[in-house]
Order: C-alpha cells, then structure tokens, then sequence
C-alpha cells in the first residue's frame, strides 16, 4: 500500500471508530501510531509517541492550559458569576427580553475570566435557567439561551481553545487571544439581538421584568468589580507585553485565589473539587493533543496534507467559497466528534489551506474556534446541551429545538469573519 492510500485508510477507519464510541483522544493516539507502524516500524511508531509525549509534556507554553482551567473552577466555586448575572439583570430589567440579555451578557462576563464553555453552562443553568422560566420565558428559550451564550467562552479570552490551537500551530497565543475580543463582542451583540427577536414569540414573557433580587448592589459588587479586575491583568497584561500569555495564566489564578479568600468564598472542600476538576479537563486535552500532533505527523509522512491542499488549490472558486464549505464540514464533523478532538484532527489539513488561501494562522484560530463553539449546540453530540440537561432536567430534545436562531447567529458571524478578516485580525496588528 502506497503512503498516500494508507493515510486515507487510517483517517477513515479513525473516524470510524470515533462513530462507534471510542474517546476521540484515544482514537487520535491509536490511528497515528498504528500508522505510524505500518509506514516504518513499530520502533519508530514508539520513538514518534515518546517525542510527542516530551514535547507537550516540557512545552511552557502548556502550562496555560491546566491554570486557565484552575481559574475557571476557582471562580465557578467562588460563585462569583452570580454576582454578574445579578447586577446585570437589575441594569436590564426594563429593556424587552431584559433577562435573556442579563444572561448572554453575565455569560460573557464569566467566559472571560474562565476560558471554559462547560464551566459557564453548568454555573448559568443554575443560576439564569430558573428564574428565566418563572420570568414566562418557556424552557426551550431559556435554556437555548444559556447553552448558547455559554459558548462565549471559548472566544472571548482568555480561552482554553485557543491555547491549544496556539500551542499546536506555534501562533502567538497573545494574539489570539486579543484577536479573540472583536469577534467575540460581535458574537455576544448577535445574540443578544437572537434573545430580542425570540422572546416576541411567547406572550408569556412580555410583561415587564421585575426587580432583581432584594439584596443591595453592593453584595453582588465582589463578582462585576472582580471580572474586570482580573480580565484587565491577564488580557490587559499580555497586550501590554508585561507577561507571556503562560504567566498571565499563572497571574490569573493568584488573583482568583486572593479575592475569593478576601471574600470568604472559596473552602478547603470547594479548592479540592477545583482541583479534581482541572486535573481531569487537562489529562483529557492532553491526550487529544499528543495523539493528534502522532496522527499529523503521519500524515505529513504520508503526503496527504499536501495531497489536500493541492486538490483544494486547484478548485475553481473564490477563498471565500472554499472557507464557506469547511464551514459545513465542521458541521458534520461536530456531530461525532467533541470540539477538542475535531480541532486537533483536521488542523494538520485546514491551517495549511487555510494559509494557501491567504488568511493569517492568527485569523485560522478564531474562525476554528467559532465553528466549534457552534458544535457544542448542534446534535447529536452537542456538549452544552447535555451539560444542560444534566444542570436544569429540561429533555435535551426541548434545548436542541431551541438553539437553532441562536446556531444561525453564529453562522452569520463565520460569513461576516471569512469576507471580513480584519474583524480578527486588526487588533492583534496593534500589538506589533
């Protein structure tokens, strides 16, 4: 068997086994060494697997990952976001739809201190699900909302998909992360008019919003006053140049620690949970990034990525035609795969097309990071979905049916990103 045919029977048996059921992270490690092997012996399969493993294992740059995790879980233990959401719904309480907005804009917030999608659905359900349902807003919208919004994020920084992506294309991980905020505030914008628009569908909801809760403003000061605090350290840090995007991460999570003690937020028992918590996510990210640089470096042996690129380059339609189409096949992808597992996968084929098409890797980021963001709202995999269903008990069937105005939004997003990319990209540019 030729190289190039063994690539393309291994991808597609990967894919398959990933269909059946298996971790995508051990599918990644097990396609790119059985490959590996039979392209040129099992030593040198091993050899591949140790380097990989050493090379992510001393790479400084990863350290980023397991502390903006940490962050995330200190600040989701500390409840700080409800405090966000709190003070946000008391400031919208008389605009139409005044609690869906509360809730993509406390989203928001919360996604930028943590970098964790799952963290923000899981905090937000709690907080945002209930009080949106008895507000009149029937569960589909109210828990759309959430799982929507939640997805914020993984594109404002900081953001644990970014790291990975940084990591893995040896991009500036301070640039992606700046190159995260246009877009992101884009995104945010386009869902809080996707919350407007739906709430004229349920009569229900459209009396008035009551106060929020009886307690003062300054109760839920600590959570606004400690986003933006530790938001202007880390991304304000990095854009500055005063520390890398690694010690940024490290800044970050002492700052957490420090205002959840002051505060009395934060127990032994709840630092422990935080603590199991990061040491799960990151051993899971860590094997989904080692088994994916093994398969792409087999696959780079094998010739298929330039195949790729090749085919594509020669097609006869615009780079913007083309950017549109890997769109759909993100798409697909993301009905079988988690959103770690497909960004590894298909990175050793889009970055190099992407590039050939003229786009920055910079750029390549963001527009990744968006489409994975819609994927963890499309079924059947859908991992905000079945985070929420888990959080509120509303079917995931009833959340599905509500998160597609909100999928919409965020394909118009892409559209305006691929004839746009300036959007991601001029910000970053302010940094050189």
């Amino acid at each position: 068997m030729d190289p190039l045919t063994l690539g393309i029977v291994v991808l597609a048996a990967m894919l398959v086994v990933v269909l059946l059921g298996l971790p995508v992270g051990y599918a990644l490690l097990g396609a790119g060494t059985i490959g590996y092997a039979m392209l040129a012996g099992p030593s040198q399969a091993l050899t591949q697997v140790g380097l990989a493993l050493w090379d992510n294992g001393t790479n400084f740059l990863f350290i980023a990952v397991p502390l903006f995790i940490l962050m995330g879980q200190l600040i989701f233990h500390a409840g700080l976001a409800e405090d966000i959401f709190s003070l946000a719904q008391r400031a919208l309480r008389r605009l139409p739809g005044g609690l869906g907005v509360s809730t993509v804009l406390a989203s928001a917030g919360f996604g930028a201190v943590t970098g964790s999608s799952v963290a923000a659905v899981a905090t937000m359900g709690n907080i945002a699900v209930p009080q949106m349902i008895k507000r009149g807003y029937s569960d589909k919208l109210s828990t759309a909302t959430v799982a929507s919004a939640a997805t914020l994020a993984i594109i404002i920084p900081p953001s644990v998909p970014l790291v990975i992506y940084g990591v893995w294309s040896e991009t500036s991980i301070g640039s992606l992360f700046i190159a995260g905020i246009v877009p992101g505030l884009v995104l945010m914008s386009a869902f809080v008019a996707t919350v407007i628009l739906q709430r004229r569908q349920y009569a229900a909801a459209t009396r008035a919003e009551p106060a929020a809760a009886d307690k003062p403003l300054s109760a839920h000061a600590v959570g606004l006053v400690s986003v933006v605090v530790i938001f202007v350290i880390v991304i304000g840090g990095i854009y500055a140049g005063v520390f890398t995007p690694t010690e940024a991460s490290g800044v970050g999570v002492l700052s957490v620690l420090v205002i959840a003690l002051v505060s009395r937020r934060l127990g032994l028992a709840m630092m422990r949970d935080a603590l199991k918590e990061t040491i799960r996510t990151s051993a899971a990210i860590f094997l989904i990034l080692t088994g994916g640089i093994i398969l792409s470096r087999f696959l780079v042996q094998t010739r298929l990525t330039d195949a790729v690129v090749g085919l594509v380059s020669d097609l006869d339609a615009s780079p913007q035609v083309i950017l549109l189409a890997l769109a759909l096949v993100y798409l697909l992808l993301g009905a079988i795969m988690d959103t770690f597992g497909m960004l590894i996968l298909t990175l050793p084929l889009v970055l190099p097309i992407t590039v050939a098409l003229g786009y920055d890797p910079i750029w390549t980021g963001i527009y990744l990071t968006i489409l994975m963001e819609i994927a963890m709202l499309t079924p059947p995999i859908g991992l905000n979905v079945f985070v929420l269903e888990r959080a509120t008990g509303v079917p995931a069937s009833r959340i599905f049916a509500g998160v597609w105005p909100f999928v919409a939004a965020s394909l118009a997003v892409v559209v305006l990103l691929v004839f746009f990319p300036q959007l991601a990209t001029w910000l970053p540019q302010t940094m050189r």
